[in-house]
C-alpha cells in the first residue's frame, strides 16, 4: 500500500495559518531497456519516492518537493510562513471536500514485481523476430514500464491513495531494398507484463505489411479527401484540439476566450470529442486530480458545439466554470498544471468497411510518427493507402497531413462505428517542462473531405 495512512497520522494535530494545503507522495519503480540491432545499449530500473508540498495564503502558492518523507509537516510549517514582498493579491483557492477515494488495483500485477531479466528477455525476443525478417536493414526495440502509487492529503480533508501500471515496447525498425527504404514502428501496449509477451505473429504480420510499401509510389501533393485511422484521429483531436481546450492559455488572453466561446458551433453534427481519466487499464487513466478532484466526462465538443474546456481549480474559479479533474503533474518534482488524460472522438453509427466500400478515389492513413498543432496543424502519418473500387486498398507513400484545425473539424464528413483508445508506455505529452506524461488518445474512423496531403 501508499502513503496515505502515514499522511493522516502525521499531520493529524497540523495547524497553519493559511487558506488551504496539500501534501501529494508518489513512489514510482521504472524501467527502461533499449536494444539496438541486438545490442543492449539500456537496462536499468529507477525506484523513486518523494513528495509535493504546498499551501496557499495571502493569494500566492509555495510549493517544495522533497525525498524527505520524515519532514513533511515542517516543510508545510516552513512554507505557511513565507510572504510575498509586495503584499498580498486576496484571491483565495477553494477547494471542495470529496469523498475518501482509495483504488489500488494493481497490487498483484505490478510491473515493479518482475525481474529486470524477464523485461531484457522479453525485449531480445523481439529483436530476434525482427533480425529474422526479409530485407529487415536495422531495429530497434525500445522497452519501458512503471508502477506507481500516489497518495494525497489536503487541508478540507480529501484524500486519495490509487495505483498506475503500465508497460510497452516499440519494435522500430528500416526495412531496405536495394536503394529504397521505408521506416516503421509497432507499438505493444499492457497493464499487465504478461500481455506484452507471445506477440511474434503480430509482429512478422505488421512487418509484411510494412514491406508492401518499399515500392509504392509518392502521392502527388495536395487536398484529398481523407480517412485517419483511430491512432491518427486520437493525434489530431490531442494536438489539435486538446491543447486549446486546457484552460491555462486562455487567463488574460480575451482572444482566445472569445474563440473558444462555449456554444459556438466549431464543427460538423457528427463530431463529439471528450476527456475522462475514467479508463482503466489506459496511459490515461487519472481517476483523481492532483487538485484531488474527481474524474468525470467532459465534453469538449458535443455534436459540433463547443461544449466545455479543461480546468484545475485555480483556472475554474478565474473563468467562473467547474473543475473537471485535470490537474496534473509529471511527477512529484512538479506542481500541477492544466493536462489531458484521455482524449478522444465518440463513434458514430456505420462500419469502417462501409465507409471504405463508398470512398474510392480516399486517401487512407494509417498510425503516427509525430504530429503538433494549435491554430493549425501538422501530423506525420506512417502508412498511407489509396482506395480503389471495391475498397481495395494500394500502398502510397506520404509524409504530412496539414491544414486549419476549425476548417478540418467542420469538413469532417463522418465517424465510423469501430473505436480504438490508444495507449502507450512509450513517450507521453509535453507541456511547458513537464515530458513525458501519460495521456491516451483515440476515437473511430474519422472521414475528412478536402484535407492538404504531401
Amino acid at each position: 500500500m501508499g502513503y496515505l495512512q502515514n499522511l493522516i497520522q502525521d499531520l493529524s494535530d497540523l495547524k497553519l495559518n493559511v487558506g488551504y494545503w496539500d501534501v501529494r507522495v508518489e513512489d514510482s519503480f521504472e524501467t527502461s531497456v533499449q536494444v539496438v540491432d541486438g545490442e543492449v545499449v539500456t537496462c536499468t530500473s529507477s525506484p523513486s519516492v518523494g513528495a509535493f508540498v504546498r499551501v496557499h495564503r495571502d493569494g500566492f502558492w509555495f510549493y517544495e518537493s522533497t525525498t524527505n518523507l520524515t519532514r513533511i509537516k515542517e516543510t508545510l510549517e516552513k512554507l505557511s510562513t513565507q510572504s510575498m514582498q509586495f503584499g498580498k493579491s486576496g484571491e483565495a483557492f477553494h477547494a471542495e471536500k470529496h469523498a475518501p477515494f482509495v483504488a489500488m488495483t494493481a497490487v498483484d500485477s505490478k510491473f515493479s514485481s518482475v525481474p529486470l531479466e524477464r523485461k531484457l528477455n522479453l525485449a531480445l525476443k523481439y529483436d530476434g523476430v525482427l533480425k529474422n525478417l526479409e530485407k529487415m536493414a536495422s531495429r530497434t526495440i525500445r522497452y519501458k514500464d512503471i508502477y506507481k502509487t500516489k497518495s494525497f492529503l489536503n487541508s478540507v480533508g480529501t484524500r486519495f491513495e490509487f495505483d498506475f501500471n503500465q508497460g510497452g515496447m516499440n519494435c522500430i525498425f528500416t526495412l531496405k531494398d536495394e536503394s529504397l527504404l521505408f521506416d516503421d514502428f509497432m507499438t505493444v501496449y499492457g497493464a499487465k507484463f504478461e500481455s506484452l509477451d507471445h506477440q511474434e505473429d503480430r509482429l512478422k504480420e505488421f512487418v509484411s505489411e510494412s514491406r508492401r510499401f518499399l515500392n509504392a509510389p509518392s502521392i502527388q501533393p495536395g487536398k484529398y479527401k481523407v480517412v485517419l485511422d483511430p491512432e491518427v484521429a486520437g493525434v489530431f483531436t490531442h494536438e489539435s484540439f486538446g491543447h486549446k481546450s486546457e484552460a491555462d492559455f486562455m487567463l488574460g488572453n480575451s482572444e482566445a476566450i472569445a474563440e473558444w466561446s462555449i456554444g459556438k458551433k466549431i464543427g460538423s453534427d457528427c463530431l463529439t470529442i471528450v476527456d475522462s481519466g475514467l479508463h482503466a487499464g489506459t496511459s490515461g487513466y487519472c481517476p483523481i486530480d492532483d487538485d484531488g478532484t474527481p474524474a468525470q466526462k467532459n465534453y469538449l465538443i458535443k455534436n459540433g458545439v463547443l461544449s466545455g474546456r479543461l480546468h484545475s481549480r485555480e483556472t475554474a474559479r478565474k473563468l467562473g466554470e467547474k473543475p473537471t479533474g485535470n490537474s496534473r503533474a509529471m511527477n512529484f518534482e512538479f506542481e500541477p498544471i492544466v493536462r489531458m488524460t484521455s482524449t478522444y472522438i465518440e463513434p458514430g453509427h456505420e462500419s469502417i468497411e462501409s465507409i471504405i466500400r463508398r470512398s474510392e478515389g480516399a486517401i487512407l492513413v494509417e498510425g503516427v510518427k509525430h504530429g503538433s498543432g494549435l491554430s493549425t496543424f501538422t501530423i506525420a502519418p506512417t502508412r498511407g493507402y489509396r482506395i480503389g473500387k471495391d475498397g481495395i486498398k494500394e500502398p502510397i507513400r506520404l509524409t504530412v497531413l496539414s491544414g486549419s484545425v476549425f476548417e478540418t473539424l467542420k469538413n469532417i464528413e463522418s465517424v465510423s462505428s469501430d473505436f480504438d483508445l490508444k495507449s502507450s508506455a512509450i513517450g507521453g505529452c509535453g507541456k511547458m517542462e513537464q515530458w513525458p506524461l501519460s495521456v491516451a488518445d483515440g476515437g473511430p474512423y474519422v472521414v475528412v473531405s478536402n484535407m492538404q496531403v504531401s
